[in-house]
């Protein structure tokens, strides 16, 4: 018989030939949603800020359809950045967390998340030890207040330190069944939603620490549902999270009611917030902007809070009688949260770009190398992995929080806080 011209191809083809070449796009989508969630959920941070700083204060003359919106809008943001941010921060962790620290790069995950936290402490302190006004809101005045926040955060850095926490916490309980760490957590929710109050900002970090293990935990399942959501699912999501929303009628008051209540309603709108992602993202310029956002979590998470100091240090000073005349008009009261908002994230992004380039990127948003190196030794063979845990320094969920944050097999945000996460 004719020997054949050709040798038969192999038996078994390496796995890379055998992927369709459409697989790296459709990872790449993946990785789109979950950088875009980030991106849009510090926003909503930053707008949140923007009008319980500025737009909600009893001093400031709004134009009651203005203020009648952003209350509302305000309220239902309340169940969607955090939970959100964190849950995505989780999601990129999830797999590192689940392992525990016996594989090694965990450790350095949480405490260059801590250090980063410590670095902006020391910020927010140097900032507000040259800008004295007493009434700015989280305030970091002196030393004894720095060590003391060390510990119990008092400002919007408690998201970067609690990264660091449940990044540890979790890590060194990969071996609990997670329906129990879940169950924990909820009781913990319910438990500080009932004894704290909101400006105990501390209480933020027990409280909200159930979404960061949604995200771990549900990692699969939101993903599942990121590849299959539509319009029907965004329909379907919105139902739920209104009907629950809803059941707010019916709790009477009943405090421990409440909290269970918060507690699902940022499930639902999680999920929300998920199918609308994922279905926006398809579209090119919803996915420029929010994978944008997404790979800087970090630099907005950390410095809104200092811009938006500024702006109301001008809004009670020159800039007084214009502000006032722009949100006693209907318009201007609407439109106003959103236009301050877009401009604050362009100055963090703006400052980050300056710190790049007079090369203070370490150690404002990266930890040094040599701690990095120091830290980052898995245990016998373990893979070595590269890349920030909150922010371009690494991350989730402040960056992030993160405000921001990744190894590159868990997302493809390096510098997001959230993916700090």
């Amino acid at each position: 018989m004719t020997a054949p011209s050709h040798p038969p191809a192999p038996t078994h083809a390496p796995a890379e030939d055998r992927t369709p070449a459409t697989a790296p796009r459709r990872h790449a989508a993946r990785l789109e949603w979950v950088d875009a969630a980030r991106g849009y959920s510090v926003a909503a941070v930053v707008v949140a800020h923007v009008v319980l700083w500025h737009v909600m204060d009893p001093g400031v003359p709004v134009a009651g359809v203005g203020a009648s919106f952003w209350d509302r809008v305000y309220g239902l943001m309340g169940s969607v950045r955090m939970p959100v941010l964190l849950a995505v921060s989780g999601l990129v962790m999830a797999r590192r967390v689940r392992a525990g620290f016996g594989e090694g790069g965990l450790l350095l995950r949480s405490v260059r998340n801590y250090y980063l936290y410590v670095v902006w402490l020391v910020v927010y302190a140097l900032f507000y030890a040259v800008v004295v006004e007493p009434t700015l809101p989280h305030r970091v005045d002196g030393f004894g207040d720095v060590v003391r926040q060390l510990v119990v955060p008092e400002t919007t850095l408690w998201y970067v330190y609690a990264l660091a926490v449940y990044i540890a916490v979790l890590g060194a309980l990969h071996r609990v069944p997670p329906w129990a760490v879940l169950t924990a957590l909820s009781v913990l929710s319910v438990v500080m939603h009932v004894t704290t109050t909101s400006d105990q900002v501390w209480s933020k970090v027990p409280e909200l620490a159930v979404y960061f293990a949604l995200g771990v935990y549900g990692a699969d399942l939101l993903r599942r549902l990121a590849d299959r959501s539509s319009v029907l699912v965004v329909a379907a999501t919105a139902v739920l999270a209104a009907g629950v929303t809803l059941c707010g009628r019916f709790t009477g008051g009943n405090e421990v009611a409440e909290a269970v209540l918060f507690l699902v309603r940022g499930a639902a709108f999680l999920a929300l917030a998920v199918a609308v992602v994922a279905v926006g993202v398809r579209w090119s310029p919803v996915r420029r902007l929010g994978v944008a956002l997404g790979r800087r979590t970090l630099p907005i998470y950390v410095l809104h809070p200092l811009w938006i100091a500024l702006v109301l240090l001008a809004a009670a000073g020159f800039a007084h009688d214009a502000l006032r005349d722009v949100l006693r008009s209907p318009a201007g009261a609407l439109l106003y949260p959103l236009v301050l908002a877009s401009a604050v994230i362009g100055l963090c992004l703006g400052t980050e770009a300056v710190v790049r380039w007079v090369r203070l990127r370490v150690p404002l948003f990266e930890m040094p190398r040599a701690w990095v190196a120091r830290l980052d030794r898995p245990a016998a063979g373990g893979p070595v992995e590269g890349g920030p845990v909150a922010g371009g320094p690494a991350a989730a969920g402040p960056a992030s929080a993160g405000p921001v944050p990744v190894p590159p097999r868990e997302t493809s945000a390096r510098r997001g806080v959230g993916g700090t996460s």
